[in-house]
């Protein structure tokens, strides 16, 4: 198995500080179901952070939605061109568990949207 597959630890966003920058001067994306905010990032490989809100579900419920996002997240991650810290949200409950069916076009359009947007410099840094 392609280790360029996996989920390592650093491709994970996990300073407070980080995620707040990505938040605070973050761009908004909504893909259906979840929302997302897109940061350039300083580093060589983009970093992600997966959050489900307590009122989605139970918490098995909420992590499941969890691995299928990161699922949908290393089948697509080699689309992305440039670094950038990206933070994928889901805030309501949904009528149905979501399903990797549903969630990795969903992925994949927003690599696509940001690799087209090309490679830029993180503001403020």
């Amino acid at each position: 198995m392609s280790s360029r597959f996996g989920y390592p630890r650093g491709l994970r966003l996990r300073s407070r500080k980080d995620i707040a920058a990505v938040f605070r001067k973050g761009r908004y994306h909504r893909l259906g179901m979840l929302h997302a905010k897109t940061l350039p990032a300083t580093g060589a490989t983009p970093r992600f952070l997966i959050s489900v809100k307590k009122k989605v579900g139970t918490a098995p419920e909420r992590n499941r939605i969890k691995r299928v996002v990161r699922e949908a997240i290393r089948l697509h991650r080699a689309a992305l061109t440039a670094p950038y810290d990206i933070c994928l949200f889901l805030t309501g409950r949904p009528r149905e568990l979501p399903r990797l069916e549903t969630v990795e076009p969903e992925i994949e359009k927003l690599f696509q949207r940001l690799a087209a947007a090309g490679p830029q410099t993180p503001e403020g840094s």
